[in-house]
């Protein structure tokens, strides 16, 4: 590859990063509730910390454990207002 083509390539590359930045900063809109939010991180985050005590990460398995218990907590305190 010529040095033009790579500096092309790198500009587009940085193109692409800023826009997929952009898109990030911009505020998502849900129309879920906090307990199907709550409910699907404690499913998610369950199969994140699977994956991170599969390669032997395990702070990061860890606290990936205390964010689904807490988001459990939530879903079962909403369960009991109801």
């Amino acid at each position: 590859m010529s040095p033009k083509a790579a500096s092309r390539s790198i500009k587009t590359l940085s193109a692409e990063k800023r826009d997929t930045e952009a898109k990030a900063a911009q505020p998502v809109k849900y129309d879920a509730s906090p307990v199907e939010v709550a409910q699907y991180i404690a499913e998610f985050t369950a199969e994140l910390s699977y994956l991170a005590r599969k390669g032997r990460l395990d702070l990061l398995a860890y606290l990936l454990d205390m964010a689904r218990l807490e988001a459990i907590r939530t879903v079962q305190a909403e369960g009991r207002k109801a």
